[in-house]
């Protein structure tokens, strides 16, 4: 009898497949038979070994279980924030106003012994000649209020031309004020002078005075003052007398009396006449 086995291992025990396989064909085994089995068994063993690590074997792909919803969901990446820096502002970024110091004049002592040597009005204003103990710069500043400017003399080391363009005749002392810049910020003197801006007579009364041969006024005539301390007024008198005649037959005077204590009078009618002119004796 031929029999014919097709084999098929669908477990990893291929003895009992055997076993099941002979009760299926319900085959009474004989001794030929089963020693048939025994010498074909290891060929089928072979053939139903499960292969070893040695085999190659094929990738079963795993499922990797999904991550389950969290009761508190990360933040994702775009929800992260991050802090910007942003810099201070520093002091370069800030304009700063810058100060310029402002010159501080050096202090000047010389009107605490200053006296005015000669003054007069008229016209064009009133004019001071003040006798100022190193005096050598120009100043600024009011008499009575109005404007006042002074210049030094360039031939006289101790003397300060003023001048002032109100015509302030007509009281004797006065109020000075000194500033050494034109914007009045620095005051160096604030005192009270002796001007002798009186009202002088008309005509000479003193028989020892000088006086020209022209028509004049009294707004013609400018009387200095007298020193402190000098007592020989009106002694050793000069005087200095220019006559003019001009184009249009007028005959002016420029006169300037001094004596011992200096500046005394002066007349003058020349003023700030223009025109053609030449030099004369006494107009009469």
């Amino acid at each position: 009898m031929e029999c014919v086995v097709k084999f098929s291992c669908s477990s990893n025990n291929p003895i009992n497949d055997c076993a099941n396989l002979a009760n299926t064909m319900k085959m009474k085994p004989s001794h030929h038979l089963f020693y048939l089995i025994l010498g074909t068994l290891p060929f089928f063993l072979s053939a139903c070994k499960v292969p070893g690590p040695s085999l190659q074997t094929t990738d079963v792909p795993v499922a990797i279980p999904l991550p389950t919803e969290s009761a508190t969901p990360l933040p994702s990446p775009t929800e992260t924030t991050t802090q910007t820096y942003t810099p201070s502002p520093t002091a370069e970024n800030t304009s700063t106003a810058t100060i310029t110091p402002t010159p501080t004049p050096t202090p000047f002592f010389g009107f605490e012994n200053a006296w005015i040597y000669e003054s007069y009005a008229d016209y064009s204003g009133t004019t001071f000649t003040f006798v100022v103990p190193g005096v050598g710069s120009p100043y600024f500043g009011t008499v009575d209020g109005y404007d006042l400017t002074c210049e030094p003399d360039p031939n006289l080391d101790d003397r300060l031309n003023c001048h002032s363009e109100q015509n302030l005749f007509g009281s004797n002392l006065k109020a000075f004020e000194f500033f050494a810049n034109e914007d009045l910020v620095f005051m160096v003197y604030e005192g009270t002078f002796a001007t002798y801006l009186v009202d002088a007579p008309s005509a000479p009364t003193q028989d020892s005075l000088i006086w020209p041969r022209a028509n004049y006024t009294q707004s013609d005539i400018f009387w200095g003052t007298t020193p402190p301390g000098c007592t020989t007024r009106g002694v050793d008198l000069t005087c200095e007398i220019e006559y003019r005649r001009y184009d249009d037959g007028s005959c002016l005077v420029g006169m300037s009396c001094y004596d011992s204590c200096g500046y005394y009078y002066s007349v003058d009618t020349i003023k700030d006449k223009s025109g053609e002119w030449i030099g004369t004796g006494p107009c009469w």
